[in-house]
């Protein structure tokens, strides 16, 4: 591919070879390293490719073996300058693309966005140009390892990100934390101010692992929301067994409990869907940089659904341009009333029930019991009952202090030990 492109650059000719002794040109050719390629016998001649510098080396060879050659055909850059040399406005006008092209290089004209799947591409891309990233901004001012540092700073999901350049393309790798950020069961940011852990709703205690504080609460044991779980203070005895103080500390603790939540739903088993007639209508338009104008257009649709499909123009895979035609396909449809069966409904109803139970489960609730009914009657599809979960209960609250008649100091967690 490379030596067809240095081949075309240099400028080669076809020629037709014939006269007294073809066999002898062809080997004179070959012993003075003249390159000859694409020969074909034709009606008893020969035709072959030979570059414009071979060509002036032949004619002590072609006097030798009595032979002439006719040229078919000139192929190559010099021959194209040759044939438009008087074109001068074609050659600016082919200097001024080279030139826009290399100008538009220096630019970010696509940010692309990879691995995210909480947070939207949109999103992403909105709290660039907050950052001032944005489509069009040089390359040269773009600092990728700040990117990366800011994305991870502005996003409590993005636990990782890399950012890289690629032709005119700003190309944005990211992983998210899925996982519930469940650390030390309370869910806020721990301060330093001695606190308890108690609990923030109805439940059974499963399980408690206890770090540091007096845990209150063993497991099986029945809390109501608010009840204490976890007091943040430590009673220091004395020699005969009584508190002579508290060290007081921030509570934590991993505490899991059995709740319960209650699902609802219900939805007409009458509703309306669209019917599309096939009937379309489309419009068109370009995009150039920020600013985009669509030729005119009309429809008679009361009813239509926009289906938009945009395509960059780019020169290879990673180098776009700021220019991008659009397409706007425009179906028209009308609204008709249609009645879902009982299977269909209890189909759709088990559906949004597994979506709800995916939401729990995505926030670390693990589901061990589902108690929802369906049913159905003339008019209703209704899905009621409770789902029974283990998840991390207890928030956060200031330790109230106990007046001793000595105050407790506030436990370093590096020092678990009382003097």
């Amino acid at each position: 591919m490379l030596i067809d492109k240095l081949k075309y650059l240099q400028g080669y000719v076809r020629v037709r070879l014939y006269g007294y002794a073809p066999e002898r040109f062809l080997n004179l050719c070959s012993n003075h390293d003249i390159l000859i390629w694409n020969m074909e016998h034709v009606e008893g001649q020969y035709e072959f490719c030979i570059s414009v510098r071979g060509v002036r080396q032949l004619k002590p060879i072609l006097r030798k073996t009595r032979t002439k050659i006719v040229i078919l055909e000139r192929i190559g850059l010099p021959f194209v300058m040759r044939r438009y040399r008087k074109r001068k406005v074609f050659f600016a006008g082919v200097a001024l693309c080279c030139g826009l092209i290399y100008g538009m290089s220096l630019f970010i004209w696509k940010i692309e966005v990879n691995g995210n799947l909480h947070e939207t591409d949109s999103n992403i891309i909105k709290f660039l140009e907050g950052k001032q990233v944005y489509h069009g901004l040089l390359k040269s001012k773009i600092d990728c390892e700040r990117i990366e540092e800011e994305l991870r700073a502005g996003f409590e999901d993005i636990i990782w990100a890399s950012v890289k350049l690629e032709g005119t393309m700003l190309i944005i790798d990211v992983q998210e934390n899925l996982a519930a950020n469940q650390q030390s069961a309370g869910r806020e940011e721990e301060d330093g101010t001695a606190s308890d852990l108690v609990a923030d709703k109805d439940a059974v205690v499963y399980s408690i692992l206890t770090r540091q504080g007096t845990p209150q609460v063993e497991k099986g044991v029945e809390v109501k929301k608010g009840d204490l779980l976890v007091e943040g203070k430590n009673p220091v005895m004395d020699d005969n067994g009584e508190v002579a103080s508290y060290q007081y500390c921030v509570s934590d603790a991993d505490i899991l409990g059995v709740t319960e939540y209650d699902y609802n739903e219900r939805f007409a088993l009458w509703h309306e869907v669209k019917k599309f007639s096939g009937e379309e209508s489309s419009a068109y338009g370009v995009r150039l940089f920020d600013k985009l104008g669509m030729l005119p257009h009309t429809h008679k649709f009361s009813d239509y659904d926009v289906v938009t499909d945009e395509h960059n123009l780019k020169i290879g895979d990673t180098f776009y341009l700021p220019l991008a035609f659009r397409k706007e396909t425009y179906k028209e449809y009308r609204l008709e009333k249609e009645k879902y069966g009982e299977g269909e409904a209890k189909k759709l109803a088990e559906e949004n029930l597994a979506e709800f139970c995916k939401e729990l489960a995505e926030k670390g609730v693990q589901i061990i019991e589902n108690n929802v009914m369906i049913v159905t009657d003339e008019k209703y599809c209704v899905a009621s009952g409770t789902i029974k979960v283990i998840e991390p209960i207890g928030i956060r609250r200031a330790t109230v202090m106990t007046d001793t008649g000595q105050e407790g100091q506030i436990e370093d967690e590096s020092d678990g030990d009382s003097d």
